[in-house]
């Protein structure tokens, strides 16, 4: 017989997890049923062994079912009926997605939003670390020896990198921070009038869970009431205030693009495949490839790749590699010596990153901000309604986060 229970219970709870979000309110007054029924029971039977202790519990528990019932049909009533009293309190016919708005737009407003912020620092230190790590490299060959010189002009902007990853984690905290309270907002919305409510109701008709059914109804109502209320409120603080403008223009990324000439001179030697090819050989397989094809002239062919193979290997190559370096050399050389790109690009990017990442930042302890009100207003607010009827003053697990 086990496994088929198990089976049967297997079923249910596929069953369950397959339909539509489950409606739990018919529950209460059911509950309520069953619960007056009991107290009737323990009224007869007290008045069956003459227990005066027996009946005036009884009495007292009906008193508070009846309580109960009365608290049961206010917040239907007020809170969860089409015409309830939070659009009052908040300012907003439908205030559950007037409070969901007002976090999608921190998130996801082009000038203020802290997703285009994300996306914008990402951006920027890209175009920073690829300045910081430039390294350009002069080496001249000459016969047995060879010069060489490298240097990291640019390399003087690298501390505004740890600036731009400093910020970066602030901020995927803060877009967390802005993501959990849109998941509160929705699970309250859904999870908690349909369901949690109703059991909560249930458990505070119990005699025995009376204390424990009002904190949880208390803690159900600052759910569907104190978190949308004090979502609407630090939006509308925030409009108060001049939030700042956390985004790039694209031409303040421009001018984070280092953007030397320097570079889009050496762009073919590494993106040209022919130059690359060219540059990858050495010279006898420079020379095979140039004078392969000649063998292919009738009669005249192998003496012409017998002249043109020594000639390509020991002068063509050696004089194109020289040329080629040559100009590399000269571009490299002529930015580095009088092009001053160093200071100047780290004039530019401070200039553009000091007041951005003052915005970020900004941005960042204002949601910190809005995350500690919200808390404060929703437990506080828990905390009152549950000592107002009759629950737990100390609410365990939640008291942590005041």
């Amino acid at each position: 017989m086990r496994p088929v229970r198990h089976l049967l219970l297997l079923l249910i709870v596929l069953g369950i997890a397959s339909a539509a979000p489950p409606d739990f309110t018919p529950i209460v007054p059911a509950t309520a049923i069953i619960v007056a029924i009991f107290l009737a029971m323990m009224n007869m039977f007290s008045a069956t062994v003459s227990s005066p202790q027996l009946d005036a519990w009884a009495k007292n528990e009906l008193r508070e079912l009846i309580a109960g019932v009365i608290l049961a049909a206010l917040i239907y009533g007020f809170f969860v009926g089409s015409t309830s009293i939070i659009p009052a309190l908040t300012g907003k016919s439908d205030y559950m997605k007037a409070s969901q708005d007002v976090l999608d737009n921190l998130l996801t407003n082009q000038t203020t939003g802290l997703d285009r912020a994300f996306d914008d620092i990402i951006r920027a230190g890209t175009r920073v670390r690829a300045a910081a790590s430039y390294s350009p490299s002069i080496s001249i060959p000459a016969y047995w020896v060879g010069i060489g010189y490298t240097t990291s002009p640019l390399s003087g902007v690298a501390p505004l990198f740890s600036a731009l990853a400093a910020s970066t984690t602030g901020l995927a905290n803060s877009i967390f921070l802005y993501e959990g309270l849109l998941f509160l907002l929705k699970f309250c919305a859904t999870a908690v009038p349909a369901m949690l409510l109703p059991i909560s109701l249930c458990i505070r008709m119990i005699p025995f869970t009376r204390k424990t059914g009002n904190t949880l109804v208390a803690i159900c109502l600052a759910g569907m009431v104190l978190v949308p209320f004090s979502v609407i409120l630090v939006g509308e603080m925030n409009k108060a205030i001049n939030y700042p403008q956390v985004y790039l223009t694209s031409s303040q990324l421009d001018q984070l693009d280092p953007g030397a000439w320097a570079m889009t001179v050496a762009e073919p030697f590494c993106q040209n495949m022919v130059i690359r090819l060219i540059l990858s050989l050495n010279d006898l397989m420079f020379s095979l490839v140039i004078c392969l094809p000649f063998l292919l002239i009738p009669i005249f062919g192998a003496g012409i790749f017998a002249v043109c193979q020594p000639l390509v290997q020991n002068l063509v190559y050696p004089i194109l590699m020289m040329v080629m370096q040559a100009a590399y050399d000269i571009a490299l050389g002529a930015w580095i010596a009088f092009a001053g790109e160093g200071i100047g690009y780290s004039d530019r990017a401070f200039d553009v990153l000091v007041v951005f990442l003052s915005n970020v930042n900004n941005a960042i302890l204002l949601s910190y901000l809005d995350t500690i009100i919200i808390g404060i207003i929703t437990i506080s607010g828990a905390r009152s309604i549950s000592t107002a009827l009759g629950g737990e003053w100390y609410l365990a697990g939640i008291q942590r986060f005041v």
